[in-house]
Protein backbone atom coordinates (compact mmCIF):
# COMPACT_ATOMS: atom_id res chain seq x y z
CA UNK A 1 0.00 0.00 0.00
CA UNK A 2 1.32 3.29 -0.50
CA UNK A 3 2.45 5.61 1.74
CA UNK A 4 0.22 8.75 0.04
CA UNK A 5 -3.05 6.66 -0.23
CA UNK A 6 -5.95 8.42 1.32
CA UNK A 7 -6.31 6.13 4.54
CA UNK A 8 -9.33 6.47 7.48
CA UNK A 9 -7.75 7.67 10.28
CA UNK A 10 -7.55 5.64 13.61
CA UNK A 11 -8.80 6.77 16.84
CA UNK A 12 -6.26 6.28 19.30
CA UNK A 13 -6.75 7.63 22.88
CA UNK A 14 -4.13 9.36 24.38
CA UNK A 15 -3.75 10.94 27.30
CA UNK A 16 -3.83 14.75 27.16
CA UNK A 17 -0.89 16.32 26.44
CA UNK A 18 0.39 19.91 27.53
CA UNK A 19 1.92 19.98 23.96
CA UNK A 20 0.25 19.75 20.62
CA UNK A 21 2.06 17.90 17.96
CA UNK A 22 -0.26 18.40 15.11
CA UNK A 23 0.63 21.75 14.87
CA UNK A 24 3.78 22.80 16.82
CA UNK A 25 3.48 26.35 18.30
CA UNK A 26 7.47 27.01 18.21
CA UNK A 27 7.30 26.92 14.31
CA UNK A 28 6.64 30.08 13.09
CA UNK A 29 8.32 32.11 14.99
CA UNK A 30 11.62 30.05 14.41
CA UNK A 31 10.88 30.38 10.95
CA UNK A 32 10.36 33.99 11.34
CA UNK A 33 13.75 34.36 13.36
CA UNK A 34 15.52 32.69 10.60
CA UNK A 35 14.24 35.07 8.07
CA UNK A 36 14.70 37.69 9.86
CA UNK A 37 18.23 36.84 10.71
CA UNK A 38 19.40 36.84 7.18
CA UNK A 39 17.11 39.37 6.32
CA UNK A 40 19.68 41.45 8.93
CA UNK A 41 22.70 40.16 6.88
CA UNK A 42 21.56 41.19 3.70
CA UNK A 43 20.46 44.37 5.47
CA UNK A 44 23.96 45.11 7.06
CA UNK A 45 25.84 43.75 3.27
CA UNK A 46 23.85 46.92 1.50
CA UNK A 47 24.51 49.57 4.29
CA UNK A 48 27.50 48.49 6.61
CA UNK A 49 25.38 49.35 9.54
CA UNK A 50 25.42 47.14 12.97
CA UNK A 51 24.13 48.29 16.07
CA UNK A 52 26.24 47.98 19.41
CA UNK A 53 24.21 48.36 22.39
CA UNK A 54 25.39 49.63 25.25
CA UNK A 55 25.33 47.51 28.80
CA UNK A 56 26.73 49.44 31.89
CA UNK A 57 24.39 47.11 33.93
CA UNK A 58 27.12 44.09 32.81
CA UNK A 59 29.84 46.21 33.50
CA UNK A 60 30.67 44.49 36.58
CA UNK A 61 31.87 41.24 34.36
CA UNK A 62 33.53 43.51 31.89
CA UNK A 63 30.61 44.04 29.06
CA UNK A 64 30.10 47.44 27.83
CA UNK A 65 28.28 46.64 25.21
CA UNK A 66 27.08 43.87 22.85
CA UNK A 67 27.13 44.03 19.05
CA UNK A 68 25.66 40.85 17.06
CA UNK A 69 28.93 40.39 14.95
CA UNK A 70 28.32 36.94 14.30
CA UNK A 71 25.10 37.92 12.42
CA UNK A 72 27.02 40.36 10.62
CA UNK A 73 29.16 38.10 9.12
CA UNK A 74 27.35 34.38 8.77
CA UNK A 75 23.44 35.47 9.02
CA UNK A 76 23.13 33.74 5.83
CA UNK A 77 23.82 30.47 7.52
CA UNK A 78 20.01 30.40 8.95
CA UNK A 79 18.89 29.49 5.38
CA UNK A 80 19.74 25.79 6.68
CA UNK A 81 17.21 26.35 9.40
CA UNK A 82 14.33 27.41 7.13
CA UNK A 83 15.45 24.25 4.99
CA UNK A 84 15.09 21.89 7.92
CA UNK A 85 12.33 23.83 9.02
CA UNK A 86 10.62 22.70 5.91
CA UNK A 87 11.36 19.16 5.81
CA UNK A 88 10.25 18.99 9.96
CA UNK A 89 6.94 20.44 8.84
CA UNK A 90 6.23 17.88 5.96
CA UNK A 91 7.47 15.16 8.47
CA UNK A 92 4.95 15.91 10.97
CA UNK A 93 2.35 13.77 9.39
CA UNK A 94 4.16 11.24 7.77
CA UNK A 95 5.18 10.73 11.72
CA UNK A 96 1.35 10.60 12.76
CA UNK A 97 1.42 8.15 10.26
CA UNK A 98 3.88 5.66 11.12
CA UNK A 99 3.18 6.30 14.95
CA UNK A 100 -0.73 7.10 15.44
CA UNK A 101 -1.84 5.23 12.03
CA UNK A 102 -3.49 8.23 10.68
CA UNK A 103 -4.63 8.93 7.34
CA UNK A 104 -2.32 10.80 4.74
CA UNK A 105 -2.53 13.15 1.63
CA UNK A 106 -1.85 10.68 -1.67
CA UNK A 107 0.55 12.67 -4.19
CA UNK A 108 -1.93 14.25 -6.28
CA UNK A 109 -2.99 15.81 -3.24
CA UNK A 110 0.17 16.63 -1.90
CA UNK A 111 1.95 18.32 -5.22
CA UNK A 112 -1.38 20.12 -5.43
CA UNK A 113 -1.22 22.01 -2.08
CA UNK A 114 2.80 22.36 -2.60
CA UNK A 115 2.24 24.39 -5.31
CA UNK A 116 -0.59 26.39 -3.72
CA UNK A 117 1.34 27.36 -1.46
CA UNK A 118 4.83 27.87 -3.21
CA UNK A 119 4.05 28.99 -6.57
CA UNK A 120 1.84 32.19 -7.09
CA UNK A 121 4.13 34.03 -5.17
CA UNK A 122 7.21 32.56 -6.49
CA UNK A 123 5.58 33.35 -9.91
CA UNK A 124 5.08 36.99 -9.04
CA UNK A 125 8.38 37.42 -7.43
CA UNK A 126 10.04 35.76 -10.97
CA UNK A 127 8.21 38.37 -12.95
CA UNK A 128 8.38 41.38 -10.88
CA UNK A 129 12.30 40.73 -11.17
CA UNK A 130 12.67 39.99 -14.66
CA UNK A 131 10.66 42.72 -15.63
CA UNK A 132 12.31 45.14 -14.22
CA UNK A 133 15.66 43.72 -14.70
CA UNK A 134 14.51 43.40 -19.01
CA UNK A 135 13.22 47.45 -18.32
CA UNK A 136 16.79 48.43 -17.08
CA UNK A 137 18.53 46.58 -19.93
CA UNK A 138 20.80 44.18 -17.69
CA UNK A 139 19.97 41.29 -20.24
CA UNK A 140 23.25 41.15 -22.83
CA UNK A 141 21.69 39.19 -25.25
CA UNK A 142 17.85 37.91 -25.76
CA UNK A 143 19.06 34.23 -25.65
CA UNK A 144 20.08 34.53 -21.82
CA UNK A 145 17.19 36.39 -21.02
CA UNK A 146 14.90 33.86 -22.25
CA UNK A 147 16.94 31.22 -20.49
CA UNK A 148 17.19 33.27 -17.32
CA UNK A 149 13.13 33.21 -16.92
CA UNK A 150 12.73 30.03 -18.35
CA UNK A 151 14.89 28.33 -15.91
CA UNK A 152 13.55 30.08 -13.05
CA UNK A 153 9.39 29.39 -13.84
CA UNK A 154 10.98 25.77 -14.22
CA UNK A 155 12.79 26.14 -11.19
CA UNK A 156 16.23 24.48 -12.74
CA UNK A 157 18.13 27.89 -12.78
CA UNK A 158 20.80 26.28 -10.10
CA UNK A 159 22.09 23.94 -12.77
CA UNK A 160 23.70 26.79 -15.14
CA UNK A 161 26.33 29.35 -13.35
CA UNK A 162 24.66 31.80 -15.47
CA UNK A 163 21.13 31.38 -14.12
CA UNK A 164 22.05 31.15 -10.36
CA UNK A 165 25.01 32.79 -9.73
CA UNK A 166 24.78 35.60 -12.13
CA UNK A 167 21.20 35.63 -12.78
CA UNK A 168 19.75 39.39 -12.91
CA UNK A 169 16.94 37.76 -10.99
CA UNK A 170 16.37 37.88 -7.46
CA UNK A 171 18.90 36.08 -6.26
CA UNK A 172 17.26 34.56 -3.13
CA UNK A 173 14.97 32.40 -5.38
CA UNK A 174 17.92 29.38 -4.81
CA UNK A 175 16.16 28.16 -1.94
CA UNK A 176 12.72 27.80 -3.47
CA UNK A 177 14.27 26.06 -6.22
CA UNK A 178 16.12 23.89 -3.16
CA UNK A 179 12.72 23.15 -1.57
CA UNK A 180 10.80 22.04 -4.40
CA UNK A 181 13.18 19.60 -5.42
CA UNK A 182 12.38 18.25 -2.11
CA UNK A 183 8.67 18.25 -2.68
CA UNK A 184 9.20 15.98 -5.86
CA UNK A 185 11.26 13.48 -3.86
CA UNK A 186 9.23 13.41 -0.73
CA UNK A 187 6.93 11.00 -1.76
CA UNK A 188 9.87 8.29 -2.40
CA UNK A 189 11.64 9.48 0.80
CA UNK A 190 8.60 9.24 3.06
CA UNK A 191 8.35 5.55 1.68
CA UNK A 192 11.78 4.78 2.57
CA UNK A 193 11.44 6.68 5.58
CA UNK A 194 8.23 4.61 6.87
CA UNK A 195 10.43 1.51 6.57
CA UNK A 196 13.21 2.56 8.52
CA UNK A 197 13.34 5.90 10.58
CA UNK A 198 16.82 5.83 11.54
CA UNK A 199 18.41 4.17 8.77
CA UNK A 200 16.75 6.52 6.33
CA UNK A 201 18.27 9.21 8.16
CA UNK A 202 21.98 7.28 7.88
CA UNK A 203 21.60 6.57 4.67
CA UNK A 204 20.51 10.29 3.41
CA UNK A 205 23.34 11.72 5.19
CA UNK A 206 25.96 9.45 4.19
CA UNK A 207 24.65 10.25 0.54
CA UNK A 208 25.10 13.86 1.63
CA UNK A 209 28.41 13.45 3.05
CA UNK A 210 29.66 11.91 0.20
CA UNK A 211 28.52 14.69 -2.18
CA UNK A 212 30.19 17.21 0.06
CA UNK A 213 33.79 15.75 0.69
CA UNK A 214 33.70 13.32 -2.26
CA UNK A 215 32.41 16.19 -5.35
CA UNK A 216 31.61 19.24 -4.01
CA UNK A 217 34.58 20.64 -2.02
CA UNK A 218 37.00 19.25 -4.68
CA UNK A 219 35.18 20.66 -7.73
CA UNK A 220 35.22 24.48 -7.94
CA UNK A 221 33.95 26.77 -7.57
CA UNK A 222 32.52 26.40 -4.16
CA UNK A 223 29.90 29.39 -4.86
CA UNK A 224 28.54 26.55 -7.50
CA UNK A 225 28.67 23.79 -5.11
CA UNK A 226 27.63 25.36 -1.73
CA UNK A 227 24.25 25.24 -2.54
CA UNK A 228 23.23 22.14 -4.88
CA UNK A 229 20.49 19.73 -3.16
CA UNK A 230 22.51 16.88 -2.45
CA UNK A 231 24.06 18.68 -0.34
CA UNK A 232 21.16 19.80 1.96
CA UNK A 233 20.14 15.55 2.00
CA UNK A 234 21.98 15.57 5.60
CA UNK A 235 19.32 18.74 7.06
CA UNK A 236 16.49 17.42 5.38
CA UNK A 237 17.42 13.98 6.34
CA UNK A 238 17.42 15.77 10.19
CA UNK A 239 14.66 17.44 9.56
CA UNK A 240 12.19 14.34 8.61
CA UNK A 241 14.20 12.53 11.98
CA UNK A 242 13.10 15.84 14.14
CA UNK A 243 9.81 15.81 13.39
CA UNK A 244 9.23 11.73 14.16
CA UNK A 245 11.24 12.01 17.33
CA UNK A 246 8.97 15.04 18.52
CA UNK A 247 5.77 12.81 17.52
CA UNK A 248 7.10 9.61 19.68
CA UNK A 249 8.03 11.97 22.71
CA UNK A 250 4.42 13.57 22.69
CA UNK A 251 2.56 10.78 22.03
CA UNK A 252 4.55 7.96 24.21
CA UNK A 253 6.22 10.44 27.48
CA UNK A 254 3.99 12.83 29.41
CA UNK A 255 4.91 15.97 28.14
CA UNK A 256 4.34 17.82 31.72
CA UNK A 257 6.72 18.39 34.84
CA UNK A 258 10.17 18.31 35.16
CA UNK A 259 11.10 16.53 31.63
CA UNK A 260 9.80 20.40 30.23
CA UNK A 261 12.60 22.08 32.90
CA UNK A 262 15.30 19.43 31.08
CA UNK A 263 14.61 20.06 27.65
CA UNK A 264 14.43 23.69 28.59
CA UNK A 265 17.83 23.09 29.67
CA UNK A 266 19.03 21.20 26.65
CA UNK A 267 17.97 24.25 24.34
CA UNK A 268 20.03 26.52 26.57
CA UNK A 269 22.87 24.20 25.55
CA UNK A 270 21.42 24.37 22.10
CA UNK A 271 21.86 28.11 22.00
CA UNK A 272 25.37 27.91 23.55
CA UNK A 273 26.29 25.21 20.62
CA UNK A 274 25.14 27.63 17.81
CA UNK A 275 26.68 30.55 18.81
CA UNK A 276 29.75 28.42 19.04
CA UNK A 277 29.14 27.40 15.10
CA UNK A 278 28.63 31.22 14.24
CA UNK A 279 31.33 32.25 15.71
CA UNK A 280 33.64 29.10 14.38
CA UNK A 281 32.56 30.09 10.79
CA UNK A 282 33.06 34.06 11.09
CA UNK A 283 36.23 33.11 12.40
CA UNK A 284 37.39 30.87 9.47
CA UNK A 285 40.00 31.86 7.51
CA UNK A 286 39.54 30.74 4.13
CA UNK A 287 36.15 31.24 2.05
CA UNK A 288 33.40 30.88 4.41
CA UNK A 289 31.33 28.64 1.72
CA UNK A 290 33.92 25.95 2.63
CA UNK A 291 33.10 26.16 6.05
CA UNK A 292 29.84 25.80 4.92
CA UNK A 293 30.21 22.92 2.94
CA UNK A 294 32.26 21.13 5.53
CA UNK A 295 30.33 21.86 8.49
CA UNK A 296 26.64 21.68 7.30
CA UNK A 297 25.94 18.52 8.43
CA UNK A 298 27.12 19.13 12.11
CA UNK A 299 25.34 23.05 12.07
CA UNK A 300 21.78 20.80 10.35
CA UNK A 301 21.99 18.69 13.77
CA UNK A 302 22.49 21.86 16.19
CA UNK A 303 19.28 23.31 14.47
CA UNK A 304 17.61 20.07 14.75
CA UNK A 305 18.64 20.08 18.51
CA UNK A 306 17.56 23.86 18.95
CA UNK A 307 14.38 22.87 17.11
CA UNK A 308 13.08 20.58 18.68
CA UNK A 309 14.11 21.31 22.27
CA UNK A 310 12.33 24.36 22.05
CA UNK A 311 9.49 22.88 20.57
CA UNK A 312 9.44 20.68 24.37
CA UNK A 313 10.38 23.14 26.35
CA UNK A 314 8.40 24.88 29.29
CA UNK A 315 5.82 27.36 28.22
CA UNK A 316 8.09 30.79 28.71
CA UNK A 317 10.66 29.68 26.18
CA UNK A 318 7.92 28.47 23.73
CA UNK A 319 6.06 32.05 23.96
CA UNK A 320 9.39 33.44 22.69
CA UNK A 321 8.62 31.84 19.30
CA UNK A 322 4.67 31.91 19.29
CA UNK A 323 3.84 35.00 20.61
CA UNK A 324 1.23 37.32 18.20
CA UNK A 325 4.34 39.20 16.57
CA UNK A 326 6.68 35.80 16.12
CA UNK A 327 3.79 34.53 14.61
CA UNK A 328 2.96 37.36 12.26
CA UNK A 329 6.26 37.03 11.42
CA UNK A 330 6.18 33.48 10.50
CA UNK A 331 3.22 33.74 8.84
CA UNK A 332 4.75 36.77 6.27
CA UNK A 333 8.30 35.37 6.56
CA UNK A 334 8.10 33.49 2.72
CA UNK A 335 7.23 37.21 0.87
CA UNK A 336 9.27 38.61 3.29
CA UNK A 337 12.15 36.59 2.26
CA UNK A 338 11.61 36.82 -1.74
CA UNK A 339 11.61 40.44 -1.17
CA UNK A 340 13.83 42.57 1.17
CA UNK A 341 17.48 42.40 -0.52
CA UNK A 342 16.08 43.22 -3.64
CA UNK A 343 14.24 45.83 -2.17
CA UNK A 344 17.03 46.72 -0.05
CA UNK A 345 19.50 47.29 -3.03
CA UNK A 346 16.94 49.36 -5.11
CA UNK A 347 16.84 51.56 -2.17
CA UNK A 348 20.27 52.38 -1.85
CA UNK A 349 20.60 52.47 -5.48
CA UNK A 350 17.73 54.99 -5.63
CA UNK A 351 19.80 57.07 -3.10
CA UNK A 352 22.75 57.46 -5.29
CA UNK A 353 25.37 55.22 -3.36
CA UNK A 354 27.06 52.33 -5.32
CA UNK A 355 27.70 49.99 -2.20
CA UNK A 356 27.70 49.73 1.20
CA UNK A 357 30.64 51.43 1.69
CA UNK A 358 29.48 54.60 0.42
CA UNK A 359 26.53 54.19 2.67
CA UNK A 360 28.77 53.89 5.89
CA UNK A 361 30.45 56.88 4.49
CA UNK A 362 27.51 58.82 4.44
CA UNK A 363 27.34 58.42 8.39
CA UNK A 364 25.31 56.85 11.13
CA UNK A 365 22.09 58.62 10.14
CA UNK A 366 22.10 57.02 6.76
CA UNK A 367 23.08 53.64 7.73
CA UNK A 368 19.88 53.81 10.21
CA UNK A 369 17.57 55.68 7.71
CA UNK A 370 17.92 53.26 4.54
CA UNK A 371 17.72 50.14 7.38
CA UNK A 372 14.60 51.30 8.96
CA UNK A 373 12.84 52.24 5.48
CA UNK A 374 13.81 49.25 3.90
CA UNK A 375 12.58 47.17 6.87
CA UNK A 376 9.33 48.77 7.22
CA UNK A 377 8.79 48.91 3.40
CA UNK A 378 9.50 45.30 3.41
CA UNK A 379 7.39 44.46 6.36
CA UNK A 380 4.42 46.18 4.63
CA UNK A 381 5.13 44.34 1.33
CA UNK A 382 5.22 41.06 2.51
CA UNK A 383 1.98 41.38 5.25
CA UNK A 384 0.30 42.55 2.09
CA UNK A 385 1.30 40.42 -0.44
CA UNK A 386 0.63 37.43 1.84
CA UNK A 387 -3.06 38.34 2.98
CA UNK A 388 -3.89 39.94 -0.81
CA UNK A 389 -1.97 37.57 -2.91
CA UNK A 390 -0.60 34.30 -1.66
CA UNK A 391 -3.68 33.14 0.35
CA UNK A 392 -6.67 33.96 -1.75
CA UNK A 393 -4.49 31.86 -4.46
CA UNK A 394 -3.96 29.27 -2.24
CA UNK A 395 -7.24 29.24 -1.09
CA UNK A 396 -8.45 29.35 -4.92
CA UNK A 397 -6.29 26.50 -6.12
CA UNK A 398 -7.44 24.44 -3.20
CA UNK A 399 -11.13 25.09 -3.31
CA UNK A 400 -11.99 21.57 -4.89
CA UNK A 401 -10.45 19.90 -2.01
CA UNK A 402 -11.94 21.84 1.05
CA UNK A 403 -15.42 21.23 -0.69
CA UNK A 404 -15.00 17.65 -0.62
CA UNK A 405 -13.64 17.76 2.83
CA UNK A 406 -16.37 19.71 4.00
Amino acid sequence: MSIFRKEQAQTVKWPDREIDYRHVDVVDGIRGMAVVFVLWFHFWQQTWFMPEYRTPFLAFVGIDSLTPTNLRWVGYLFVDMMVLLSAFCLGLPLARHIILGEGMDDACTFYKKRFARIYPSYLLGVLVSFGYQLYTGHYPTVSFAVRDLVSHLTFTHMLRADTYIYTPINGVLWTVALEVWFYVLFPVFARLFKKSPLLFFLALTGLGGWYIFGYSLSHPPVNMQVNQFPTFLPVFATGMLGAYLFTLYCVKVSCKGWLGLVFTGVWVLSVIWLHRELTDCRCFSEDKQIWQLQNRIRLGWCFGLFLVSAALSVKPIRWLFSNPLARFLGGISYNLYIYHQRLMVLLRMSLGFQSGADVAAAGTKMQVFLSVEALVLSLLIAAVLTYLWERPWRQWILKDRTKKED
